[in-house]
C-alpha cells in the first residue's frame, strides 16, 4: 500500500505535465510563458497525501526498528554440512568419508612409516551457519526498500529546506541574470502559498528520516545483510511459521504487507522507477524551454512547441541555439546545438532512474556527434556526468542555464559579446571581461593532459565559502556552494571555490 501510494503521489506531479504536453502540443513560446502563471508548475513541493503517507510509513518503520536490530544481531540461521580439505593440524572431525577421500588422493599424503600413513591433509566435516534462508532474504530486501524510501524522501525534504532557507531575493545585487528574478517569481507561485504551512512538517519528517537511515546504516555490516544482499530476485510474501510465530520476524511480515500488499513481488530498487517516464521527459523539455527563454534567447513567434518531441530554435545576438529531440536505445533526451563562429553540441539524456554508467556514456558518444553528454536525473545530485533536474528543486532551471553559458562560450571564437548579458567584452590581460555584469572568460590549459579549456568567473568576486564550513549536510553544502557562484562558473568548483579542471578532474590553481 505505502509503496504504491507514495509512488503515485510522486508520479502525479510529472504526469500532470505529460497530460498538459499531450493536450497542448502546438503552443507558441508566449502562450507557454502565459501558462506558467496559470496551468504549468515546474516547481512543486511534496504535500498533502504524500506527507501523510510518509509520516504513517515512518511511524511503522520506527515501531519495527527494535525488532530489526535484534534480527541483525541474532538472525535465525540454518546449519549446513560442508566438507573441506584442511591441513591435518586443523582437522577436528573425521569419518569414513575422510578415510575414503585420503585413499583416493595421494597428493595429500605425507610419509608412510611402519605401514602407517601420515597424511598432510584430510577432508573434514564442518557445520556452518547458512544465513540465506527465505525469511532473511525477505528481511534484507525489505531493508533495501526502506533505505530507498528514506533516500528519496530525504532528497525531497532537503530540497524544500534549501528553497526556504538559502534562497534570498536581492533585487539590488548584480551577480544573477536580469531575468533570474522573473523566472524565480514564476516558479515560486505554488511554493509561496504553502511554505509556511508545511515547513514544520518538513523539519519533523526530516528528523525521522535521518533517525531511520542512521539506525539502519549502522547495521549493514552484519553477516545477515552481507550474505543476503546479493539475492535480488523477485520475492512473493509467504506466511511461513517463522514469519507467523517469531516476534521479530513478524514485524518483517507486517511491514512488507504495508509496502507491497500480500502478493506483490519486489522489483529491485523499484522506487527509482516510480516516476512517469513521459512526465519526466515533458518536465525536462518544458524546463529547457523555460531556462532558454529566461536567458536572453528569443524564440520564433511562428514556431510551435511540442514538449514530448521538442524541436525549435532560439537566437541571441550572433548565437543560434537549436533544440531537438534525441533518441538512443530507448532513452530520450535533447540535443543543444550552439552556433556562432563554430558549433558546439551538448546532449542531455533524460533518465527517471539511476541506471546509467560510464559504459553507456561511451556507447552514446559513438552514436551522437556531441562534445558533451550528460544524464538528467531527478534523484542523484553529485554523480559523475549527472545533471540534477527535479520538479522539487528550485535551482534546476539554473543548471540548464549553466549549460547554456558553457555552450555559448565554447561556440564563440571572437569573444566580442558577453554571453551572459549581451554587452561588449574587452580583452583585459589575456582574459575577456564584461564591464557591465563582470563576467570574466579565460582560456586555461590542463597540466595533466595539455588540453585547453575555458573557465568563467565573476570579476573581483570572492564567495563566502568560509561561512558554511560548519554545515554538516553534504547535499545542502554542495547546493549552497553552487548557488554562491550564481551558476556563473562553467567548470565545477571545489569546497574552496577553486575551479576543477574538466579534463583531468583536478584543481590546478593553488588555494590560499
Amino acid at each position: 500500500m505505502s509503496n504504491t501510494l507514495l509512488s503515485q503521489n510522486l508520479k502525479d506531479e510529472y504526469t500532470a505535465l505529460a497530460d498538459f504536453a499531450q493536450q497542448k502540443n502546438r503552443l507558441s513560446y508566449s502562450d507557454f510563458d502565459h501558462c506558467m502563471l496559470t496551468d504549468v508548475n515546474l516547481f512543486m513541493i511534496p504535500k498533502g497525501k504524500h506527507l501523510e503517507i510518509m509520516e504513517t510509513t515512518l511511524n511503522k518503520i520506527i515501531h519495527a526498528l527494535p525488532a530489526f536490530k535484534r534480527i541483525f544481531s541474532s538472525p535465525i540461521t540454518r546449519l549446513t554440512d560442508v566438507y573441506n580439505v584442511l591441513p591435518i593440524e586443523s582437522v577436528r572431525v573425521i569419518n569414513n568419508q575422510s578415510m575414503s577421500h585420503a585413499s583416493r588422493h595421494s597428493e595429500h599424503w605425507g610419509e608412510i612409516l611402519n605401514g602407517e600413513l601420515k597424511p598432510k591433509k584430510l577432508m573434514t566435516l564442518d557445520r556452518q551457519e547458512d544465513y540465506a534462508i527465505y525469511e532473511n532474504i525477505l528481511f534484507v530486501q525489505l531493508i533495501k526498500q526502506i533505505l530507498a524510501f528514506t533516500r528519496k524522501n530525504l532528497r525531497l525534504l532537503k530540497d524544500m529546506m534549501y528553497a526556504n532557507r538559502d534562497l534570498r531575493l536581492n533585487l539590488l545585487e548584480q551577480n544573477n541574470h536580469l531575468n533570474h528574478f522573473l523566472a524565480l517569481g514564476k516558479l515560486h507561485l505554488s511554493y509561496a502559498r504553502t511554505q509556511d504551512e508545511y515547513q514544520p512538517v518538513y523539519e519533523h519528517g526530516l528528523e525521522k528520516l535521518l533517525f531511520v537511515e542512521n539506525a539502519l546504516h549502522a547495521k549493514l555490516h552484519t553477516p545477515v545483510y552481507q550474505h543476503c544482499r546479493k539475492y535480488n530476485r523477485k520475492l512473493t510474501l509467504k506466511k511461513t511459521n517463522i514469519l507467523r510465530l517469531h516476534k521479530d520476524y513478524r514485524q518483517v511480515y507486517v511491514l512488507w504487507k504495508w509496502f507491497f500488499g500480500d502478493n506483490e513481488p519486489l522489483e529491485h530498487d523499484s522506487f527509482d522507477d516510480s516516476l512517469s517516464k513521459d512526465g519526466y521527459i515533458a518536465y525536462c523539455n518544458m524546463l529547457t524551454v523555460f531556462a532558454v527563454g529566461h536567458f536572453n534567447f528569443q524564440f520564433s513567434t511562428q514556431k510551435r512547441l511540442n514538449f514530448l518531441n521538442l524541436r525549435t530554435t532560439a537566437t541571441f545576438k550572433n548565437w543560434t541555439l537549436a533544440l531537438e529531440e534525441y533518441r538512443c536505445d530507448g532513452i530520450r533526451g535533447v540535443l543543444f546545438s550552439f552556433k556562432k563562429e563554430t558549433t558546439y553540441r551538448i546532449c542531455v539524456l533524460f533518465c527517471s532512474n539511476t541506471e546509467y554508467s560510464s559504459t553507456k556514456i561511451a556507447h552514446f558518444k559513438n552514436k551522437c556527434a556531441a562534445e558533451e553528454y550528460l544524464f538528467a536525473n531527478p534523484w542523484q545530485y553529485d554523480a559523475p556526468d549527472c545533471l540534477y533536474l527535479s520538479i522539487f528543486d528550485i535551482d534546476s532551471f539554473r543548471r540548464i542555464q549553466k549549460l547554456l553559458l558553457r555552450g555559448m562560450v565554447y561556440s564563440d571564437d571572437c569573444h566580442d559579446v558577453c554571453p551572459f548579458c549581451g554587452k561588449t567584452l574587452i580583452n583585459d590581460n589575456n582574459q575577456y571581461r564584461c564591464r557591465s555584469c563582470r563576467t570574466t572568460i579565460k582560456e586555461k590549459q590542463c597540466m595533466e593532459t595539455g588540453e585547453r579549456y575555458w573557465e568563467t568567473s565573476i570579476f573581483a568576486y570572492s564567495p563566502t565559502f568560509h561561512t558554511i564550513e560548519k554545515r554538516q549536510d553534504k547535499f545542502l553544502l554542495d547546493k549552497y556552494m553552487e548557488a554562491q557562484m550564481f551558476f556563473r562558473n562553467i567548470t565545477d568548483i571545489d569546497f574552496f571555490g577553486a575551479a576543477i579542471c574538466p579534463k583531468c578532474g583536478k584543481t590546478h590553481t593553488p588555494t590560499h
